[in-house]
């Protein structure tokens, strides 16, 4: 009877929302928050939002679509070709979390991961994979969702910038 009764009084109001969290957990809290009419209770919900979405972000830093993420993006950093092929990116994942998986880490894995789990699309150029070159928004995305954003504009140039290998 309750639901009937208070039917339409409350709305959830939009402008409670944090853009600076996960679109799913504020789209929880927004309804909380907009029942609660004291300031301090509702700053308290806040932070309880924002200690949620870090802890969301920490764990999914473990994952290891985050392990392959940070490959590519440490692979990026220090490229001196166009493009990062699938095989350098399974080398280097290999070296730094080979322990970490019972598995052989293969390059057919790892184009699986970066194809299927993180929606990449590859190329092929002269008989080896490589990142797609117009794949650059959607990685800046990713490593923004993974908490470990980049500047703008660095992949934009993934696939027309030579870089040249730094001398020791």
């Amino acid at each position: 009877m309750f639901r009937f009764r208070n039917l339409g009084k409350c709305q959830a109001d939009p402008a409670l929302a944090d853009r600076s969290v996960e679109p799913r957990l504020a789209q929880v809290f927004v309804p909380l928050l907009s029942v609660i009419d004291d300031p301090a209770a509702r700053n308290s919900l806040r932070e309880l939002m924002r200690q949620y979405h870090r802890e969301l972000v920490a764990d999914r830093d473990m994952d290891m679509e985050a392990q392959v993420l940070e490959t590519i993006r440490e692979l990026e950093q220090s490229a001196y070709e166009p493009g990062i092929s699938i095989k350098e990116i399974t080398t280097r994942f290999a070296e730094k979390h080979g322990e970490d998986y019972e598995r052989k880490i293969t390059p057919h894995w790892i184009g699986q991961i970066i194809r299927r789990k993180l929606g990449l699309k590859t190329e092929k150029r002269h008989g080896s994979y490589v990142l797609g070159a117009a794949e650059g928004s959607k990685l800046s995305r990713l490593f923004e969702r993974c908490g470990s954003a980049m500047p703008r504009g660095t992949w934009r140039t993934l696939g027309t910038l030579k870089r040249v290998k730094s001398q020791p």
